[in-house]
C-alpha cells in the first residue's frame, strides 16, 4: 500500500509514538522526515511532560524551546518528508477585505479584516508521511 501511513499512540507516551512514525517514514516511506505538525493543545501536553521527579522533559520553562508548530486536528499529529515529497502551489494571491458593515461595527468604531489565499498541497510520495492518532 502506497498511501499515507498510520501510527496509533496506544499506550505509548506521545514522543514514542512520534518516533515510531518517524521510523515508518524512514523505513517504509524511504524518506527522511523534515517536520512534524501538531494541534497546539497536543503540543502543550508534550511540552509539559515531566519525569517522576517533576523535571520537565523538554526543558525548563525558563529556557526557550521549540515552538514551530502548525495546527492540525486535535489528538492527531503528522510526521513527514515535507520538503522533498510535497509542494504547495498558490492558486491565488492573498486577498484582504476590510469592512465596518458587520453587525454594529460601524457604530462601535470596529473594523473586520478578512485575509485569504487559495493554496493547493501536492503530495508526491504519500507513504513518506505518517499520521499519529490518539495523541
Amino acid at each position: 500500500d502506497r498511501s499515507i501511513q498510520t501510527q496509533a499512540k496506544g499506550a505509548d507516551p506521545t514522543p514514542d509514538a512520534v518516533y515510531k512514525a518517524m521510523t515508518k517514514v524512514r523505513h517504509t516511506g524511504e524518506a527522511e522526515p523534515t517536520a512534524a505538525v501538531f494541534h497546539p493543545n497536543d503540543w502543550q501536553d508534550i511540552r509539559l511532560l515531566r519525569t517522576a521527579d517533576g523535571m520537565y522533559i523538554w526543558g525548563s520553562p525558563s529556557e526557550s524551546g521549540p515552538e514551530r508548530i502548525w495546527g492540525l486536528d486535535e489528538n492527531t499529529g503528522l510526521v513527514g518528508a515535507f520538503r522533498p515529497h510535497a509542494q504547495i502551489f498558490r492558486r491565488q494571491g492573498i486577498t484582504i477585505t476590510i469592512s465596518t458593515e458587520h453587525s454594529t461595527y460601524f457604530v462601535e468604531n470596529k473594523v473586520a479584516i478578512l485575509a485569504e489565499s487559495r493554496l493547493a498541497l501536492a503530495v508526491y510520495r504519500p507513504y513518506a508521511f505518517c499520521k499519529i492518532t490518539g495523541i
